[in-house]
């Protein structure tokens, strides 16, 4: 049987009871980590631990992965209709790279094949949903087969609280029947994604207009625009138009690519979009492999600052790559490129009125909010019940981690044994990751997870199995 097939049997047939309790009475066996979210960011510190060599070691503490669908994996990336802003090398290599016998496994799998196929190029996220799908489905298997280890799909962790000892005991409802089970684990990772809030849109304003109140009926988030539902419901609204405009508002790589997007539907006669119009506040950056190269492309606005120090790449995350870098860069003939006639750049205003933005927005049919994500965190609560709120649900945009994914309180202070990982986390830039010094943003992106990002979480995890082990030796084996 293989790791693929293992895995579906024992997605159809948890064995959770060592681990997991009713909420009837009894008592749970103590876990290492409890991890909740089985998308790429969830995964992504165990794919690490297995290139560290020390997956074993995480495992022997006990893990379980908490999943509200109904396969670990992909999560939410194969639903949107565009692709990918890393390259299908990068994307393949957490397989290809791998030493590990799962991953070695998975080689010549179809769906990696079919990703690196791309190259160096952009791969369409529907069929990096289908890779990570295999890729969780091994990964479930080895979970499976290990003491203390478990996946829980199909159920959906309602809260996490503090217990004595410093530990947490998360608690999920399973959502085909309602049953509620706990876990009680030394941490808890976050890797719960992150939202396009609508009332963040009640409060936003574009050259000095209140986007929702006075185009609320023609706005649509960026996170909705980017799935192939979406793309038909903005050409569904443009037929009629005389216009057929769209604007779209944010500086974000979401911006862009929805600009692409929009610019590869069949146009022509009365159909298809016939303007798109990005409308941002920060410089759009392109990324460059050096400086050299930049600048015999005639790109030269940049500095020291905007140079990685690790690799020397130039605005190695601020800047776009693959399709959004080239539209970026023919839109604004960088290079001597030909600029595309249907897309419009304007640069808004920051300090002073700018009827050219608001003529833009009063003249779209549709507008799209590209104003980036905000994490959807758990629910945590002290030993009380009393909840403790996180510096990430502040007004703004602060992040929900440190720059050691440690999820951060109200004050922007660690809580220990929580952490977090994935989009809209707000893991910072400037710590182990690397970039550019000039960068002031988060640090996002698959490789970076599975990397940078998740080599400190599966250090993190590690040393929570070894304590595991040692408390069961001084124990005498006896569940905690």
């Amino acid at each position: 049987m293989s790791a693929a097939q293992r895995a579906t049997k024992v997605a159809t047939q948890p064995d959770i009871g060592r681990i997991v309790r009713l909420d009837t009475g009894g008592s749970p066996k103590m876990l290492g980590s409890v991890i909740v979210g089985g998308g790429p960011a969830g995964l992504a510190p165990l794919i690490a631990a297995s290139q560290a060599g020390f997956l074993d070691r995480v495992l022997a503490g006990g893990v379980a992965i908490v999943e509200a669908g109904a396969v670990i994996g992909a999560g939410g990336i194969g639903r949107y209709a565009i692709s990918s802003d890393s390259s299908a090398a990068t994307i393949a290599s957490c397989v290809r790279a791998g030493r590990a016998p799962w991953l070695v496994a998975l080689h010549d799998h179809p769906a990696t094949c079919a990703v690196a196929s791309y190259g160096d190029g952009a791969v369409p996220l529907a069929l990096v949903g289908r890779f990570l799908t295999v890729v969780g489905a091994a990964l479930h298997a080895v979970l499976a087969e290990a003491p203390d280890c478990s996946v829980l799909t199909g159920h959906q962790a309602l809260y996490t609280r503090q217990v004595d000892g410093g530990s947490w005991r998360t608690v999920v409802r399973r959502g085909a029947d309602g049953a509620r089970a706990s876990m009680v684990s030394r941490q808890v990772v976050l890797a719960t994604g992150g939202h396009q809030p609508e009332a963040r849109l009640r409060h936003h304003a574009v050259a000095g207009v209140p986007l929702f109140a006075q185009y609320g009926a023609k706005v649509m988030q960026s996170g909705e625009a980017l799935t192939a539902a979406g793309l038909a419901v903005i050409t569904q609204r443009l037929e009629g138009s005389g216009a057929r405009h769209v604007a779209i508002v944010g500086s974000s790589s979401s911006a862009i690519a929805c600009a692409h997007a929009l610019l590869q539907l069949p146009h022509g006669g009365n159909h298809g979009v016939r303007q798109v119009s990005v409308l941002h506040r920060r410089p759009l950056r392109v990324f460059y492999p050096s400086a050299e190269a930049a600048l015999a492309d005639g790109y030269d606005e940049f500095g020291p600052d905007d140079i990685c120090p690790v690799s020397g790449f130039v605005f190695r995350f601020a800047g776009f790559r693959l399709d959004s870098r080239n539209l970026v860069m023919a839109a604004r003939g960088i290079g001597g490129r030909a600029a595309p006639d249907r897309l419009h750049l304007h640069r808004v205003a920051m300090d002073r009125p700018d009827p050219k933005a608001q003529a833009i927005l009063e003249n779209a049919d549709v507008i799209v909010a590209a104003l980036g994500y905000r994490p959807r965190a758990l629910e945590v609560q002290d030993q009380s019940g009393r909840v403790i709120p996180l510096l990430a649900d502040g007004p703004g945009a602060p992040p929900m981690v440190d720059g050691a994914c440690q999820v951060l309180d109200s004050r922007g202070a660690p809580i220990p044994g929580l952490l977090g990982v994935g989009l809209a986390a707000g893991f910072p830039s400037g710590t182990s990751a690397g970039g550019e010094p000039s960068f002031s943003g988060q640090t996002n992106g698959l490789w970076q997870w599975q990397n940078t990002v998740g080599a400190i979480i599966s250090e993190h995890a590690r040393v929570a199995a070894d304590g595991m082990g040692r408390d069961r030796v001084s124990a005498g084996s006896t569940p905690l």
